[in-house]
């Protein structure tokens, strides 16, 4: 049963990132449902259910933009991983340090991006990419990261509750 709600959790997040997000926003300030999900997710469930959630969001996310297969997958793997370093060291269950968490990995993320389309070959000009398609998005995904971090911290006290 479990699982199943996790297929059909996934199911909708596709959904809200692929439709309903897009109906909102304007393309520059889209936010990035998947990483600010990946991101919560590693801060609650640890770093391998990060991981794996980090490579199944960044397959979608590659096969939602239909671009460069691996330009998300790559960026949200590293991210994860500096996250799951520090992660033990600073991180409180406090819904503002996800949403500072958030938004450093959103800003990571896009240089992550900028670095890779430009070692491709890519013509892309750091500062306006970064202005333009990164920076308007941080306040968004840090804004949805409250929002997951209370979806989660409710489902996650009703699993530990002992009769």
């Amino acid at each position: 049963m479990r699982r199943v709600t996790i297929f059909f959790m996934c199911c909708l997040l596709f959904f809200i990132q692929a439709q309903v997000l897009p109906a909102l926003f304007h393309t520059n300030w889209l936010p990035n449902a998947i990483l600010t999900t990946i991101v919560t997710i590693t801060l609650f469930k640890g770093h391998q259910t990060g991981l794996i959630s980090a490579v199944i969001g960044g397959g979608i996310q590659d096969i939602l933009i239909s671009n460069f297969f691996g330009l998300h997958i790559f960026p949200y793997v590293l991210i994860i991983y500096a996250l799951s370093i520090v992660q033990h060291r600073m991180y409180e269950e406090r819904w503002y340090w996800t949403c500072i968490l958030v938004a450093i990995a959103t800003v990571l993320d896009g240089l992550i991006r900028i670095v890779m389309i430009s070692a491709s070959g890519g013509d892309i000009s750091f500062f306006a990419y970064l202005w333009y398609m990164v920076l308007p998005t941080v306040f968004w995904n840090a804004f949805i990261g409250a929002v997951i971090h209370n979806i989660m911290k409710y489902t996650q006290e009703r699993e530990d509750y002992i009769w």
